[in-house]
C-alpha cells in the first residue's frame, strides 16, 4: 500500500464519517453539527498547512505573520463554534479528525513492511 497525501485526505473523510455516525446516533443532531464544523475547521487547517509548507520548501521562506494569521483564524473559528452552543463533544471529535487519522496511518505504516511513503 502506497501512502500519499491524497490517500491521507481520503482517510480524513472516512474517519469523519465514522465520527459523524457515532455522534448522530449517540448524542443527536447538535453533536453531529459540532463534529461537522469541527472537522471542517480541522481539514481547512490541514489544507492551509499543506499550502504553506509547499511555499516553505520551494521558496525557502517562512512567514511568521502567515503562520500567526492561520492560528488566529483557526482560534477564532473554534471560539465561534463554542458561541454557537453546539455540543462540545462533537466539536472536539470533529477537531480530532486530522490528528487521529495521521496517528492511525503512521501506526499502520510503521507496522507494515511493504508500505511505500511518498
Amino acid at each position: 500500500m502506497k501512502i500519499t497525501i491524497k490517500k491521507l485526505e481520503i482517510f480524513f473523510l472516512i474517519v469523519y464519517f465514522v465520527i459523524a455516525v457515532f455522534c448522530y446516533f449517540f448524542f443527536g443532531v447538535k453533536c453531529l453539527l459540532g463534529s461537522f464544523f469541527g472537522a471542517l475547521i480541522s481539514i481547512l487547517d490541514w489544507f492551509l498547512i499543506k499550502f504553506m509548507s509547499v511555499r516553505w520548501i520551494k521558496h525557502r521562506k517562512y512567514s511568521f505573520v502567515q503562520n500567526s494569521l492561520r492560528y488566529v483564524v483557526v482560534g477564532f473559528s473554534i471560539w465561534a463554534l463554542f458561541k454557537m452552543h453546539l455540543n462540545v463533544l462533537g466539536i472536539v471529535a470533529g477537531l480530532s479528525v486530522v490528528p487521529i487519522t495521521v496517528m492511525a496511518v503512521s501506526i499502520i505504516t510503521y507496522f507494515k513492511k511493504d508500505v511505500n511513503v511518498e
